[in-house]
């Protein structure tokens, strides 16, 4: 699992352990989660909602708790199968997974537009509104998409009739104003709609009839692949297989421990994987937190260490793409930005910037920049007590190449008095907490690819072990880089 705000490279800590692992599980979130993992030829394959596993044809469970939109599903599928040359593994659904309508994605268009300067930076797909209106008791569910029709169509009026009040609200607001277009992007909106959103979007609102005959067109796919996926993990239990749960998110992003109300709608924590299987707590016998050296965040929501504002943050890879590609003037850039930082000089708007080119920090879908932050230990400790992982990953440690020092977050000061490790104040407080940094050395070296521990510098391996103390918990894995084989496994950790 995450132990900051996403982006961590989960999918790559997945993908080096998953040949140990007979099985592979998601157990929350939904389209809104992206894992980008390779196949043992180093073929690149980007899953949403079927577990990583599948590029090392291990057999993949979607569990009860993800939550399902057919239509990414058939989508990713088919392209994961010229990928893979036909060559998949068994896929399996859970019969009680919620089920993603047009409806949701236009409630949620709805509800960020009404929250205005307050929203929180959703993703677009509809995922809030899944999870919410399914502990509503008034969302249809995979096994229904199987079932009788009409009970299907019953369900789906249902949900149609709670939410078209606000369906025609947003069909006249529509109308006369231009609207986010992330936020309306899975309904499939009128085309002229441009990409910028400076366009009025004209809402077409479903019918049940419609919503009913597009899920039905799924069977054919889904028709072998849905059962009781708990059931089924207890008997591989019972079996003695070896089991990966896959995390989606991260820590920051828990709808009861992140940062709310800005986080995702499922349990992102390591006992999410109980809540979103079915399986007991007691079958769970490791946890690994994955952390990135510079944290990261989108959207919306508090980030303690964070070095510059998060909408300049975020529009910088947009405003600047040509320092995103190979070429001199991304070299140029970053070497005298490198200078800059090491003189002292460097401003933290400037450190971000350096930082986020150097890391390529921008999402692979929208392309807006990540906005970063330091090492935050007392975030971590908050993130390993709730966790309590037997190992750390640490990813993107050569991010401090050549660097001669950083600020490291070590303390939280709320209300006039330092915060005991694993203590945070409330969310809505956050902004009152004053960061207490110490200088921490880094290395002038370029630890770029290294995958031996005895190949890094001294000063590299003291940060490592400074950490870990301060952390008290083994960091057995260290990623000097987003390749495949830029991975340290640190002996003498298990």
């Amino acid at each position: 699992m995450g132990g900051n705000f996403g982006d961590e490279g989960k999918g790559k800590i997945i993908d080096l352990i998953m040949e140990h692992y007979e099985l592979t599980v998601r157990f929350s979130g939904g389209a809104n989660a992206g894992h980008t993992v390779k196949t043992p030829k180093g073929v690149k394959i980007v899953s949403h909602l079927i577990p990583c596993g599948l590029a090392q044809n291990k057999t993949c469970v979607l569990g009860r708790g993800e939550l399902i939109d057919l239509r990414l599903f058939a989508e990713e599928l088919r392209d994961a199968k010229k990928i893979l040359k036909n060559k998949i593994p068994q896929i399996w659904l859970d019969e009680m997974s919620p089920v993603w309508t047009p409806w949701h994605a236009l409630l949620e268009a709805w509800l960020e537009l009404n929250l205005g300067k307050k929203k929180v930076g959703t993703t677009g797909k509809g995922i809030g509104p899944l999870e919410g209106l399914h502990v509503l008791r008034i969302s249809p569910v995979l096994g229904q998409v199987l079932g009788n029709k009409k009970e299907l169509l019953a369900s789906l009026e249902i949900l149609y009739n709670a939410l078209l009040p606000i369906l025609k609200e947003l069909e006249a607001i529509t109308n006369h104003q231009p609207i986010n277009r992330r936020a309306t992007l899975s309904p499939s909106p009128n085309p002229s709609h441009d990409r910028e959103g400076n366009k009025p979007l004209r809402i077409k609102i479903p019918t049940p009839k419609e919503v009913a005959g597009e899920l039905i067109k799924y069977q054919k796919l889904i028709k072998n692949k849905v059962i009781d996926t708990g059931y089924l993990l207890s008997q591989n239990v019972k079996a003695g297989k070896r089991m990966l749960f896959e995390g989606s998110q991260a820590m920051g992003l828990d709808n009861h421990f992140g940062t709310y109300p800005f986080v995702t709608s499922g349990n992102t924590v390591a006992a999410g994987a109980s809540l979103g299987t079915g399986l007991p707590m007691e079958v769970f016998n490791s946890t690994i937190m994955v952390a990135k050296i510079l944290p990261t965040r989108v959207g919306a929501g508090p980030f303690i260490s964070e070095m510059w504002e998060r909408k300049k943050a975020m529009a910088f890879a947009k405003e600047h793409l040509n320092l995103f590609k190979e070429s001199s003037d991304r070299e140029k850039f970053l070497s005298a930005m490198l200078k800059k930082i090491n003189s002292g000089k460097a401003s933290r708007a400037e450190m971000s910037q350096y930082f986020q080119v150097l890391g390529d920090e921008r999402g692979a879908t929208t392309g807006r920049g990540r906005s970063l932050g330091f090492l935050d230990i007392p975030w971590l400790h908050y993130a390993c007590r709730i966790n309590r992982p037997k190992f750390l990953a640490l990813t993107r440690f050569d991010m401090l190449s050549k660097i001669k020092s950083i600020p490291v977050v070590v303390a939280y000061k709320y209300q006039g008095k330092i915060l005991p490790p694993g203590k945070l104040p409330p969310p809505w407080a956050m902004g009152q907490v004053q960061p207490i940094f110490e200088q921490w050395q880094c290395f002038k070296e370029d630890i770029s690819g290294i995958n031996s521990e005895n190949h890094l510098p001294t000063s590299a391996r003291q940060f490592i072990s400074r950490l870990e103390n301060r952390l008290e918990v083994p960091i057995l894995l260290v990623g000097t880089g987003p390749g495949r084989e830029d991975i340290i496994v640190r002996s003498g950790q298990i």
